[in-house]
């Protein structure tokens, strides 16, 4: 267990957080200095690079079986837990469905691939990052799957929206990763390079999107509201995360993974979901924006919290 020094903070602060957001600030400056086309690049994320990243992340993974099922079972009841409590603010503020949508969009959905990975290997080096693919690879599931229906929901019928779900390649290249691990398959090299190589060139992509994002991002309108996203996402989340973590007997590096994980700002997927559905892009991309300026604080105190 760590404590709040300064010395420690800072180590935390210099380590961990400030390499990832120096991507993100080359990102920034690309878009200020070129005015990137973002949605070509979102898309080669989404149908390339993303499924690629987590096909070789859990087709390679030496997790244990035991360690794998808790950290699943910790990311589906978190997401749970965390839906539960944003539907009733949403509904208790009478959003509309769009909205609605677009709340639980931020509140449910997490950076754990561009933001996490790179925290977590940084933070506890090989064995967290394995973990933390893990739990990156449940949470893509989630996202390609009620992450989908969710952004769709607000433009389209129920089934439409179902269909959407089907259409994002990330899970067929989780689905495919966990068959080649479990059935102990050995990938033909070529195409492990290949499959590699794409998969590696998603993380500073994305977070270089991250950064292009937050360059051509207004907050004007729905502020506080955005606000109350980035504070159930930063602060509930985390103490949720702590709670179902002993709850799961979860310890040692499977816990700082998890709940670092489940700690993340919005995911820039949800940016790239409600572009793609039309599911309020201002709204979600100002919430990703404000909560992943505001994780540089949160999230130097969890791990100076849990390492």
């Amino acid at each position: 267990m760590g404590t709040f020094s300064v010395a420690v903070l800072l180590a935390v602060l210099w380590k961990v957080i400030l390499p990832v957001f120096l991507i993100i600030a080359l990102g920034y400056l690309l878009e200020r200095w070129l005015s990137l086309d973002v949605r070509p690049i979102s898309r080669v994320i989404l149908y390339a690079l993303g499924p690629c990243l987590v096909f070789s992340s859990t087709a390679t993974s030496a997790v244990s079986g035991a360690d794998l099922w808790k950290i699943a079972s910790f990311v589906l009841l978190t997401t749970l837990a965390m839906g539960l409590f944003s539907w009733v603010v949403a509904r208790a503020l009478r959003f509309s469905q769009a909205m609605e949508s677009a709340f639980l969009l931020t509140t449910l959905f997490i950076n754990a691939g561009n933001y996490g990975l790179s925290v977590n290997l940084f933070a506890f080096g090989q064995a967290g990052l394995e973990r933390a693919a893990i739990f990156f690879t449940v949470s893509a599931l989630l996202t390609s799957s009620v992450g989908v229906y969710l952004a769709s929901r607000g433009q389209s019928r129920g089934s439409d929206a179902l269909r959407n779900v089907f259409k994002v390649p990330i899970i067929y290249g989780a689905l495919a990763g966990f068959f080649v691990n479990l059935a102990a398959i050995t990938v033909p090299e070529p195409v492990a390079k290949a499959v590699d190589l794409v998969g590696g060139a998603s993380v500073p992509l994305m977070l270089l999107l991250v950064g292009v994002q937050l360059a051509r991002t207004s907050l004007a309108g729905e502020l506080k509201v955005m606000g109350l996203a980035t504070f159930v996402r930063l602060v509930v989340a985390p103490a949720v995360a702590l709670v179902l973590a002993a709850w799961l007997g979860l310890t040692g590096v499977t816990r700082q993974a998890c709940v670092t994980e489940a700690s993340m700002p919005t995911a820039v997927m949800t940016t790239i979901l409600a572009t793609e559905f039309e599911a309020e892009p201002q709204f979600v991309a100002g919430v990703v924006f404000i909560s992943t300026l505001a994780s540089v604080v949160t999230l130097t105190l969890l791990l100076a919290l849990i390492m």
